[in-house]
C-alpha cells in the first residue's frame, strides 16, 4: 500500500521535473548585461567602464560619473586645505577636491610641484556660490572651476 502511494505521487513529480528541465534547457542561460550607469538606466559597454587615466579624459564633459585613476600628476596650485589644481603648465588642468575621509599615504600635506596619484570620481562642477561655501575657495577659483565644468572628487591620494 505504501508503495502504491509513492508511485501515485512520484510519477507526476517526475513529469513536472522533466518538463521544467526541458523548459530551462530551451531558454538557455541568461545573457550577461553590462551594469546600468547613472539614473538614465542605459547600459554602459565594458570598454567605457574602465577608469579614466589621462587629464584630457577627466576634464571632458562626458566624463561625469566615471571613475578616474591619475598617476603621477603634478599639483599646480593649492587653493584650500581640501582643493587643488593638477596638470601641466599651459596644458590640461583638472580641479581636485579631497573627500573628507580621503585615504592618504603617510598623511602627507599637499604642496605645489608635488607629484601625486589620485583615485576618485568625476563630478559636475557646482555653481560658484556653492563651491565657495563648501570648499572655502576664492571667487576666481570658483569661476575657473565653473568654466571647466567638472572636477575630480578624490577618495584616495598617494605620493
Amino acid at each position: 500500500m505504501a508503495r502504491r502511494h509513492a508511485v501515485r505521487l512520484g510519477i507526476p513529480a517526475l513529469i513536472v521535473a522533466g518538463l521544467a528541465f526541458v523548459a530551462l534547457w530551451r531558454v538557455g542561460p541568461p545573457a550577461i548585461e553590462p551594469e546600468a550607469a547613472g539614473t538614465s538606466g542605459a547600459a554602459v559597454p565594458r570598454a567605457v567602464a574602465a577608469p579614466l587615466t589621462t587629464l584630457a579624459e577627466v576634464v571632458a564633459a562626458n566624463a561625469v560619473g566615471r571613475q578616474a585613476s591619475l598617476e603621477s600628476v603634478e599639483v599646480r596650485e593649492v587653493t584650500s586645505p581640501r582643493t587643488f589644481w593638477v596638470g601641466k603648465a599651459g596644458g590640461e588642468q583638472a580641479f581636485v577636491v579631497l573627500d573628507p575621509d580621503v585615504k592618504r599615504a603617510d598623511g602627507a600635506a599637499i604642496a605645489a610641484g608635488q607629484r601625486v596619484t589620485l583615485i576618485g570620481l568625476v563630478r559636475p562642477a557646482p555653481d560658484k556660490a556653492t563651491a565657495i561655501r563648501q570648499w572655502t575657495i576664492d571667487e576666481a577659483t570658483a569661476e575657473s572651476l565653473a568654466a571647466h565644468g567638472t572636477y575630480l572628487h578624490a577618495t584616495e591620494i598617494q605620493p
